[in-house]
Parts: structure tokens; C-alpha cells; sequence
């Protein structure tokens, strides 16, 4: 053996792997894809000439989804503010800031809110009686009259029917008398107390989701339209000006009586010829036949926002030759599949041995990106030298990664990686909340424990603490001693960190609680804490020197939020082990009820004193 080939030896069994010959990455993907890459480039553009329908029809597809998109969106933009102007004032009447009688208030209240929201075509308020206002759009102006319905058996019933409900719905599609318009609505049950009073009603003109998909037909090139019922026409180019021949007994016209044959094949296709395919069905198009043997793709989606009748939006294309051009499309498939099976038989052994330790590469990478290491399993070793060392590598990273993790928040880095490498460049002042701990008596009990003991209490309480803080999104800074400072606001945004904070030290209190009594059951001393929360603005940034920095907040909230747990040594809670004293800029922040106001509170370190709160 020469020294070369002793050394080669060596070198193998140093990696931990049997000495077996290896071949560069290189010179494998060469020999071995070669010939694939020519076959498979001679494949694509073979199939890229008899798949050039199919390419048309899954743009057609596209963009027929985003002009289901579209029409969807517009409709919620339209329709929306109709139930939230409804859901506003039934709270504010039941709330007693609108007053029913006199009719003053609530003639105001209709008419302002109807001004601001020039979707909705009325607002009505009827008592169980079917009387009265309503507030009515005119040009640019908004009226407001007496409303009587008694006179009419449906309004009637629906005013019954609304009793039944509690909350915002919408209701039946109407034509209601004197009003030449078919009316989506939305409707409201107001209630005094458990005695109903009434219902608030907005209308919204059918004609004006018409008008809304007469634009999108106009710009794809197709027929957008809305079933209701699946039987009826709600919206459609031909009705933006309206349903004349509606009444309050027919206020859609109907699929059949309408004059759209696309429409009339897809409520009935047997009345025209079968164009579909499982290939069509799979890329989500179906293809109808006419009576007259016309073939248009068309595509639906179903709408269950509206009340309990669904609702169906659509668009449909015309195609001629669809079912020729489906063939094709198949023909190319299998002429595809073929190629495919082929190169697979020739690529195989070697595909083999490159695909599998590529895929455990990519997969511990994944979790590598994610820092899932808990239960990470080592990359096996390879034939192929570059994938052998690059796993021999990954491995000794992750062994790094482990120990690096044990000193650093996984949470934070996490939240850092999220937030990019910008927020590492520079230190910024923020709104933050800021939490600090400390075990009340800890030194003189450490006194009375061994070494072991001591860490695992500690250990245990940091654990049950690391819990609470991060299931309310919180980051731990540091450890000091037996205190923890914690921290809320930063890197991430989060508009509600006080209340966060709140939550987390209320979570800490029920955890240290059930902790003594498990304690008291084996023998064991109780645990008492000291919790301060502040909130106000800090430094957040990376503080410290080159070689050692450290991602934390600075400043004089956080030297508040200091002296306010340590302020609870004097200020303790008489009902729980755990004492919880908020600053006024936290209780303010996090809207809490119920905190014991303490008064004003010297601050060791301040000449001001300080509203505090025990929680």
C-alpha cells in the first residue's frame, strides 16, 4: 500500500465512514444526467407544442380565479357595510345612546350613518307593528319618512321571522311593495332588555352587483354572473339596469326564463352535448354544451356568506374545439408518461444513491432553519465524497448549534430571523412592557439546600416562568440569580404587550399556587414571588461590547419596572404568595378592571412618586 493510499485509509476512517472508492459530485452528475438532461429538454419541448392548449386553459383558469377574486372582494366591499352600519346601531339603540321615542334620535342616527355609506340603498327601523322611519337615498341627498307596513302580509311575516333570531343575518331577497327595485338586506332584531322591539333593515339595489360584474365581463372578455338558489339569477351584465318584470312574489328571474343558454346548459346539461373530461374536471374547468352544440368552460365557486341560501359566482369562456384539444392533451400525457418512464429506468441506480442523502440534507437543513434540534438524528454517512463531508459537517454544526441554544433564547433568535438582518443593525426607542421576578427569601433558604437541590428548584421555577412568559409571546432577557427579567413589545410588534405581560404574571401567580400546594402535600417550604410590571419606551437593540453583544431593552422603564418588584418586598399581597404591582402606564396600556389601587408610592431612585397597583 502507498503512503498516498494509507492516508486516503486514514482519512476515511476518520470520518467515521468504511473506506470505500468515492467519486466527485461533479463527474457523477455529469456521467450519470447527461443524456437525462438532453432527453428530458427534447421531452419539454415535444410536449411544450402539443400542450399549448392545455397552457391556454390554465391561464383562462387564472385568470378567471382572480376575477372570482375580484367580484368576490367587491361584493363583500359592498355588502359588508351594510351589516356593520345594522350591527352599530342595534347596539347603540340597546344600549340606550339611541332613543326610539321620540323618533328624534333615531331619524338622526339613520340618516348619518345611511350618509357614510353610499353602498347601502336604505336604512329602515319597523317595530313589531311593520311602522316606522326609514332613511332613503335621493341623487345625493337622504331623506328620512314614516315607514307602515301593515298592510303587507310579507313584510309582516318577515318582521315575525326576526324574532326568532338573535344578532345580525341576512334575509329573504325582497321586491317590497311601492319599490321598484329587488333588494338584498341585511337585518338586525333589537331588543329591550328580552322584549323585542323592532328590527333594523339595510337594502342594497340587486342592479348595483350588476354593475359591479358588468365591468369585470367587460374586462376579461367572459360572462360573470351570480346564482341564487342555484336556480335563480341574482347579478349579471343584462340586469345593471335592474329587473323590470320583478314583483314581490318573482324578484329574480328565474335560470330557465332568463335567455342565457350558457347558463340554462349548466343548470340542465343534459340539454346539450357532453363536453367534459376527466382532465377538465381535474384542472378544475367544466366544459358545458348548449342546445346548440356551442362548448364553454366555466367556472364556479360557491358564496355562503349571505343568509342561508347559498350564493354561486361564475365565469364562463367561449372554446371552440375544446374537445379535440382535450384529446391532444391526453395523447401529449401519455406521450410524456412514456418518456418519463424511460429516463426513470436510466436514471434510477444512480438517482438512487444522490436523491437520498440530498433529501436528508434538505430535511435536517429545514429543521436546522426552524431550530428543531430536540430530537434532530445525525446525517448518515455517503459514497459520494462531497455529500459525505458535507454531512460529517452538518453534524459537528448541529452539536454547536446545541450548546449555542442552551445560552441563547431559541424564542428571540426565532423572532430575529423573522424580523431580518435590519433589526440587528441598529438600536431603536419603543413602546415595550417590562416584567421582573424575584423569590422572596430565596438566599436565606439556599442556605438550608445543597447545590443540587438549589439548581433544580431554581430550574423548576424557571421552567414553569419560561412558560408562562412565552406562551403570552414574551421574550426572556436574563437570569439574575433568582430573579427574571422579561420583556414584551420587541423585536416584533405587538399592540397589546401590556396586556400580554398582564396575562403572563397572572399565569405565573396560578403555576406558583399550584406548585406550593403540590409542595405542602410532600413536605416541602412554599415559594413566594415578587412581580413588577411597567410599561413604557426603552432602548432595543443590540447592547454591549463587539466580541459579547446582547439583544435587550434599556432605559428608565426598565429601572422602573425594577423598583416596582422590589417595592412589592413592602406592599405584599395578604391573599396569594405572589405579589403583582402594576405601574399606571401598565394598567392604562392593558385596560385592566379590578387592580387594588395603592395610591401614590415613593420609588427608590425617583423624586416623583408613582401611582402603583396590586393585581
Amino acid at each position: 500500500m502507498t503512503k498516498s493510499q494509507h492516508d486516503s485509509v486514514g482519512e476515511s476512517k476518520a470520518r467515521g465512514f468504511p473506506f470505500r472508492f468515492r467519486v466527485g459530485m461533479r463527474a457523477a452528475l455529469m456521467g450519470g444526467f447527461g443524456g437525462l438532461v438532453l432527453l428530458a429538454v427534447a421531452t419539454v419541448l415535444f410536449l411544450g407544442l402539443w400542450s399549448a392548449r392545455q397552457n391556454t386553459v390554465s391561464l383562462t383558469r387564472k385568470l378567471a380565479e382572480s376575477t372570482l377574486n375580484s367580484v368576490e372582494t367587491a361584493i363583500a366591499q359592498r355588502l359588508g357595510p351594510a351589516e356593520g352600519a345594522v350591527e352599530h346601531l342595534g347596539r347603540r339603540i340597546e344600549n340606550g345612546q339611541i332613543q326610539i321615542v321620540p323618533p328624534t334620535d333615531l331619524s338622526q342616527a339613520l340618516a348619518s350613518a345611511l350618509a357614510a355609506l353610499p353602498q347601502v340603498g336604505a336604512l329602515l327601523f319597523l317595530d313589531r307593528q311593520g311602522r316606522g322611519l326609514q332613511a332613503i337615498r335621493a341623487d345625493d341627498n337622504v331623506e328620512v319618512e314614516a315607514a307602515q307596513f301593515t298592510q303587507s302580509p310579507e313584510i309582516m311575516h318577515q318582521i315575525a321571522l326576526s324574532q326568532a333570531h338573535h344578532g345580525t343575518y341576512w334575509g329573504k331577497i325582497l321586491r317590497a311593495p311601492d319599490v321598484p327595485l329587488t333588494l338584498l338586506n341585511v337585518r338586525r332584531p333589537v331588543r329591550l332588555g328580552d322584549d323585542f322591539v323592532g328590527v333594523l333593515v339595510a337594502s342594497v339595489s340587486v342592479s348595483q352587483l350588476s354593475t359591479v360584474l358588468a365591468e369585470a365581463s367587460r374586462v376579461m372578455g367572459g360572462e360573470v354572473f351570480v346564482l341564487y338558489d342555484k336556480r335563480f339569477v341574482l347579478a349579471h351584465r343584462r340586469l345593471a339596469n335592474g329587473f323590470k318584470e320583478a314583483t314581490p312574489e318573482r324578484p329574480l328571474p328565474s335560470i330557465d326564463t332568463f335567455g342565457d343558454p350558457v347558463l340554462a346548459a349548466y343548470l340542465h346539461p343534459e340539454l346539450g352535448p357532453e363536453y367534459g373530461s376527466r382532465m377538465s374536471r381535474d384542472m378544475g374547468i367544466q366544459i358545458v354544451g348548449t342546445a346548440d352544440g356551442e362548448a364553454y368552460p366555466i367556472i364556479t365557486r360557491q358564496l355562503n356568506w349571505f343568509g342561508e341560501i347559498p350564493w354561486e359566482i361564475g365565469v364562463y369562456f367561449r372554446n371552440d374545439d375544446v374537445a379535440d384539444e382535450f384529446k391532444r392533451v391526453m395523447w401529449a400525457g401519455i406521450a410524456g408518461l412514456v418518456a418519463l418512464l424511460l429516463a426513470l429506468l436510466l436514471a434510477w441506480a444512480l438517482a438512487k444513491h444522490i436523491s437520498r442523502p440530498l433529501k436528508d440534507l434538505d430535511r435536517a437543513a429545514r429543521r436546522i432553519r426552524d431550530l428543531s434540534l430536540d430530537d434532530f438524528t445525525a446525517l448518515p454517512s455517503s459514497r459520494i465524497r462531497e455529500m459525505n463531508d458535507a454531512g460529517q459537517a452538518f453534524n459537528a454544526m448541529v452539536t454547536s448549534l446545541r450548546w449555542f441554544e442552551t445560552y441563547v433564547p431559541r424564542s428571540l433568535v426565532r423572532r430575529l430571523m423573522r424580523q431580518g438582518e435590519g433589526v440587528l443593525d441598529r438600536s431603536v426607542q419603543r413602546e415595550v412592557t417590562v416584567m421582573f421576578s424575584d423569590i422572596v427569601g430565596f438566599t436565606a433558604a439556599s442556605e438550608q439546600l445543597g447545590a443540587e437541590e438549589t439548581a433544580a428548584l431554581l430550574n423548576a421555577h424557571f421552567a414553569e416562568m419560561g412558560a408562562c412568559i412565552e406562551a403570552q409571546g414574551g421574550t426572556i432577557d436574563k437570569y439574575i440569580g433568582d430573579a427574571v427579567m422579561a420583556f414584551w413589545g420587541a423585536p416584533e410588534e405587538q399592540p397589546d404587550h401590556a396586556a400580554r405581560a398582564c396575562r403572563a404574571a397572572l399565569a405565573i401567580r396560578a403555576a406558583v399556587e399550584a406548585g406550593n400546594k403540590r409542595n405542602a402535600a410532600q413536605g416541602k417550604a412554599a415559594l413566594t414571588l415578587r412581580i413588577g410590571v411597567h410599561t413604557g419606551p426603552a432602548i432595543v437593540g443590540n447592547i454591549g461590547a463587539p466580541q459579547r453583544m446582547n439583544y435587550t431593552i434599556v432605559g428608565d422603564s426598565v429601572n422602573i419596572g425594577h423598583r416596582l418588584e422590589q417595592l412589592g418586598r413592602t406592599l405584599p399581597n395578604p391573599t396569594s404568595p405572589v405579589t403583582i404591582i402594576l405601574s399606571q402606564a401598565t394598567l392604562d396600556a392593558a385596560h385592566i378592571q379590578g387592580a387594588e389601587d395603592l395610591g401614590p408610592q415613593q420609588i427608590r431612585g425617583r423624586r416623583d412618586s408613582l401611582n402603583v397597583y396590586r393585581f
